[in-house]
């Protein structure tokens, strides 16, 4: 800190920690909107809910959006709703809102013995180019870079959304050891928006966390398209999965027992939410096409699974930009705080805690080299791992590549660096264990500041008016 402010070292190709504070609703530092009941559902009876909700949610979905993109709230009655199969959001500007998660609060209750999501937001999508991709001419761009070269600037401004696409190449997997474990089918997809050409420089809003390596692969800038839904919301309440747990397969399905899920969505939330008796609590929930998401105040927590040999995810970060903080979980044998392979980040878990442990707990990546996550103040009653899980499962490999530990509480935390990569662990607490050759800095004691999230966020300035909320 010098000012009150973060200094940041770099190594000799001027990589650095990330900035992580653009993840979040809105890119971070935004605070939640307050949306207005536009319809009210009555207090549960006895039977299935599931179309009366349902058919709340598709009443306000049809109602004409504000100038702020909201549609408005469904206010959901105190009481037990029994839902026998689904709910869906589709339409962007949609709320569904609860009473709290006391016992006299709204809780969403499994009435089927069969393992599936109960409330899904959105579908899935897919990237359409617009117009052609120029080339990235730079021989390095280091992460936490904003700024890159491009071979040409035709067709592009400052405000243009455009993807910054790296694509996995065997020359690349050979250079990370990771040769018949990785293979060469797929990119990681930066998604920015350009604010500022120079010449051929584009600068861009949010800093990358890979390098791109013109040994390794060509880069590419284009302008896209990526049809998802946004400003959507679960508030105040509770689901319940355990009627899940009684279906015949469910030693083979608990990891499709899930409260939500969010596919191609962005700039949308879950707030003050408790979740209990899920198999799969975190599984896909939010998944590899959300982007701009936060999920506040929340707790998973007596997760239900039968397989001994397997581990659910209780948190599970895909896509980029996505927050996680004020988390909680309580569970047997289970990846506290994890990521799946091949998000382009920034994503962070911040202010989070694994208690209460009956088995063992782990967090951080769990596979195929999610990168740019941050674990910023989190307790884990187990270990903490940013490391090569080589063959280990359906093969791995690197699971964590440019993350940061940051002031963690742990029984054991490992910290490697991936070749062209690194991993950081800051001030973290509890056992090093051997082979962290990572970028490991005051081990045993915290540092200042308590949250780097929060620091980075009010290091941004006026533009990032909002608190953390902790």
């Amino acid at each position: 800190m010098s000012g009150g402010h973060l200094v940041y070292g770099h190594d000799a190709q001027g990589n650095r920690i990330p900035d992580f504070s653009y993840a979040g609703y809105e890119g971070g530092g935004v605070p939640l909107p307050k949306v207005p009941v536009r319809v009210k559902v009555a207090a549960p009876g006895k039977g299935d809910a599931t179309a009366t909700i349902q058919a709340a949610i598709d009443k306000v979905s049809a109602l004409r959006p504000d100038a702020h993109g909201l549609r408005g709230a469904v206010q959901l009655a105190p009481g037990s709703y029994r839902i026998a199969s689904q709910l869906h959001i589709n339409t962007s500007g949609v709320v569904v809102r609860g009473t709290g998660t006391s016992a006299s609060g709204t809780t969403l209750v499994a009435d089927k013995a069969s393992a599936r999501t109960l409330v899904t937001i959105g579908d899935k999508s897919s990237y359409t180019t617009v117009g052609t991709p120029t080339k990235v001419t730079d021989a390095y761009v280091p992460v936490g870079a904003r700024q890159l070269t491009v071979a040409g600037t035709s067709g592009l401004k400052a405000g243009d959304q455009v993807v910054v696409e790296r694509p996995a190449t065997q020359a690349w997997i050979d250079a990370i050891g990771m040769h018949g474990v990785f293979t060469p089918n797929w990119s990681l997809r930066f998604e920015r928006r350009i604010t500022a050409v120079h010449g051929r420089s584009l600068t861009l809003d949010v800093p990358l966390t890979n390098a791109l390596e013109q040994q390794y692969t060509q880069a590419t800038v284009y302008r896209y398209d990526f049809p998802r839904i946004d400003h959507v919301g679960l508030e105040d309440l509770s689901l319940d999965g355990e009627a899940m747990a009684s279906a015949p397969d469910y030693a083979k399905t608990f990891y499709n027992a899930a409260p939500w899920e969010f596919q191609a969505v962005q700039d949308s939330w879950i707030s003050h939410v408790v979740w209990r008796h899920f198999g799969g609590s975190g599984q896909t929930a939010l998944g590899p096409q959300s982007r701009r998401i936060s999920v506040l105040h929340t707790q998973a927590l007596d997760m239900l699974t039968t397989d001994s040999s397997a581990r659910s995810e209780a948190y599970l970060l895909q896509g980029q930009q996505n927050l996680v903080q004020d988390c909680a979980v309580t569970a047997t044998k289970v990846h506290a705080f994890t990521t799946y392979g091949r998000q382009a980040g920034p994503n962070v878990f911040s202010g989070c805690r694994a208690s209460l442990v009956k088995v063992t707990y782990d967090a951080g990546g769990h596979q195929r080299w999610g990168s740019g996550t941050l674990y910023d103040d989190v307790t884990v009653a187990g270990s903490l791992l940013l490391v090569d899980n080589g063959t280990r499962g359906s093969g791995h490999g690197w699971s964590d590549a440019n993350s940061t530990a940051y002031n963690c509480a742990t029984q054991s935390y490992k910290a490697q660096d991936p070749p062209t990569a690194h991993n950081w662990a800051i001030g973290c607490t509890g056992t090093l264990q051997n082979g962290s050759d990572g970028q490991v800095q005051s081990p045993g004691a915290h540092v200042l500041p308590n949250s780097l999230y929060d620091q980075q966020l009010q290091d941004r300035g006026p533009t990032s008016t909002a608190s953390s909320g902790r």
